[in-house]
């Protein structure tokens, strides 16, 4: 007689259930998504990208910083989607209007449309690179990922954050398997599109005595530079200092960082100097595991910067992945998980649950440095 096959084996309840949960964490994402698209499709950091990709491809590079010249891009958008002032204004550096200037070609709705369809394949691309383990477990961490409040929200204010975090992804692959000139070409990318998220990563490689990347990666940033000032000259580069600094006056851009707990000033920047410092330190003492290096990089970014809002957290589901790939401990995985909750207080503006769990985290990845070096400090000497 025939044997009946063997049932299949069913997941555990608790990962059926955080499956489950995470599927409809996606569709409340993908609803609120489409009624941006519906009801306000202007109303993102996507539109002063796209106004800055037109007058440079207008008036000149150069000028993409000029505010008047933004709102006479912007003439076509509603009254109120015109404004340009230091809560709303381009102060990032020119390449990432170069990658938006295509999407000109399309009308801005449109054009969002489109972008927010690459951040989506920008993020699965890097999960599919990235991600630790098999099975449903890879699947829901992917759900997982795209249902927090920090991707939702990079999606629907059009920011290039999920582009990053396919970059720093790829950088991590490509120096994972010997390729230090194209992994340093990608973390170029990724500073020169957005510092403030990624900029110790190349820091942590240095530290980790990775110096081919970082020597790469520091030719291709002098590349990038080089090209932003032939493109920008002395007026345009003049006016990127100007926006740069017009718009950090604005405290709505340090809500997020230490400055909701401390108050804007030199205690909170020396804070967040101290905790960048100390996240290099810990990338120094775990130099030999390429993952947590990584995932230092990208926290030590996050902690230390000043300028944040919440779709710039989102590079944390990256650290988070790199990190789980160590295997951590039930601890590690633990604190990990209460990093899902922390994420989403910020939807009710309470960022402070957010900035305690990723210090705290960082004491935790510089808690298994110590315990790992322990042992062999302990052993006897040989005769």
């Amino acid at each position: 007689m025939a044997r009946m096959p063997a049932p299949a084996a069913r997941p555990p309840l608790w990962l059926a259930a955080a499956t489950i949960a995470s599927f409809w964490g996606v569709v409340f994402g993908v609803v609120r998504l489409v009624r941006t698209f519906l009801d306000d499709p202007y109303g993102n950091d996507f539109r002063v990208f796209y106004a800055a990709a037109k007058v440079g491809l207008s008036s000149g590079w150069s000028r993409i910083y000029d505010p008047a010249l933004l709102r006479a891009a912007s003439s076509a958008f509603p009254v109120q989607d015109r404004v340009y002032d230091s809560a709303h204004s381009y102060a990032n550096p020119p390449l990432l209007a170069w990658i938006v200037a295509p999407f000109t070609a399309l009308p801005e709705p449109a054009a969002f449309v489109l972008w927010t369809v690459l951040g989506v394949a920008a993020f699965v691309f890097a999960w599919a690179i990235a991600c630790p383990f098999t099975g449903l477990a890879r699947i829901t961490l992917l759900l997982l990922g795209l249902a927090l409040w920090s991707v939702h929200e990079s999606l629907r204010f059009g920011q290039p954050t999920l582009l990053l975090i396919a970059l720093i992804a790829v950088a991590w692959q490509q120096t994972k398997r010997g390729r230090p000139v194209v992994a340093g070409a990608l973390l170029a990318l990724a500073v020169m599109l957005k510092p403030q998220d990624v900029i110790l990563v190349p820091v942590a490689l240095l530290i980790s005595g990775r110096i081919s990347v970082f020597a790469a990666f520091m030719g291709w940033a002098a590349v990038l530079a080089i090209a932003f000032v032939l493109n920008l000259g002395s007026g345009g580069i003049n006016g990127y200092f100007g926006a740069t600094a017009f718009v950090q006056s604005n405290p709505i851009h340090q809500f997020d960082t230490l400055a909701y707990v401390f108050g804007v000033g030199p205690f909170t920047y020396a804070a967040e100097l101290v905790l960048g410092i100390l996240a290099m330190a810990v990338a120094y003492f775990r130099r030999s595991e390429l993952d947590v290096v990584f995932a230092l990089g990208v926290l030590g970014s996050v902690i230390a910067s000043p300028h944040m809002h919440q779709p710039d957290y989102a590079v944390n589901v990256l650290a988070a992945w790199l990190a789980l790939r160590t295997g951590p401990g039930i601890a590690h995985r633990f604190w990990l998980l209460l990093g899902i909750p922390a994420c989403q207080f910020a939807a009710l503006a309470l960022p402070l649950p957010q900035l305690l769990w990723q210090t705290a985290w960082l004491g935790i990845l510089g808690r298994e440095a110590v315990v790992a070096r322990r042992p062999s400090e302990l052993m006897p000497e040989k005769p």
